[in-house]
């Protein structure tokens, strides 16, 4: 498949996982595989910027899965450590169709700065004390990951777009991954009290992040600062 330009956010890649062609995202990609994906002008050029962002994130996440099911393969059961396999296969059909999208985007001066601050602060996020604490991280960015691809279905490209589908099917795999990943941060031993100063260190640093691109966001249909309040009364 064609990759775009600034479709591949990290140097280091384990082995690629067995694509599962019942995944739901495996239909959307069979329908739209060459299909050319009409944006207005405003629409590609902001896409274009924030891809690099979506995409950072996918990468991220299959790295850290694969990564967190060799290192759990010895001490949890086989069915711990599926689950945490099959987050990674969904991570994995995500980074695929939107480099599906993304190839099908210009190419912007602007993209370099844009990976390079996801690159930071993927990088960053992973540097955690423990692996519950990792565990703790993922869940908190996944749930935020949920609400940005339900506001951007939501958003002005049309929910019967194929992005905005994209989008739709995404957030319900990230919804699960949010209850795979809290599941193994409570086995692991995380409190209560840890949970909620991870998950509101997470958004702040997520929102930072994203607030670099609040005009593409904007452009798109989606309202950052209703996003972070919505989650800071939700976590609070």
């Amino acid at each position: 498949m064609k990759r775009h330009a600034m479709g591949n956010c990290f140097a280091a890649k384990l082995a690629t996982p067995s694509l599962n062609l019942q995944h739901p995202i495996a239909s959307w990609s069979k329908q739209y595989a060459g299909y050319p994906l009409d944006f207005s002008s405003a629409h590609t050029e902001a896409l274009s910027l924030l891809m690099p962002l979506l995409l950072c994130g996918e990468q991220s996440a299959q790295l850290v899965f694969q990564q967190q099911a060799l290192q759990l393969g010895q001490q949890q059961s086989a069915d711990s450590v599926l689950a945490l396999n099959e987050v990674e296969a969904d991570e994995a059909w995500h980074d695929e169709a939107l480099q599906l999208v993304f190839s099908q985007l210009p190419e912007l001066s602007g993209q370099h700065q844009v990976r390079r601050a996801a690159q930071r602060f993927y990088t960053g996020l992973g540097r955690s004390l423990s692996l519950q604490q990792q565990f703790v991280r993922i869940a908190s960015l996944d749930a935020c990951v949920t609400q940005l691809m339900q506001l951007i279905e939501r958003g002005s490209i049309g929910s019967r777009h194929p992005f905005s589908l994209l989008c739709g099917l995404i957030k319900k795999d990230e919804a699960k991954h949010v209850y795979v990943s809290k599941h193994f941060a409570q086995k692991l031993g995380a409190s209560v009290h840890e949970m909620a100063e991870e998950r509101l260190w997470v958004l702040g640093a997520l929102m930072k992040l994203l607030k670099q691109q609040a005009n593409q966001f904007e452009l798109i249909g989606v309202d950052l600062d209703q996003l972070e309040k919505k989650l800071e009364f939700k976590w609070q």
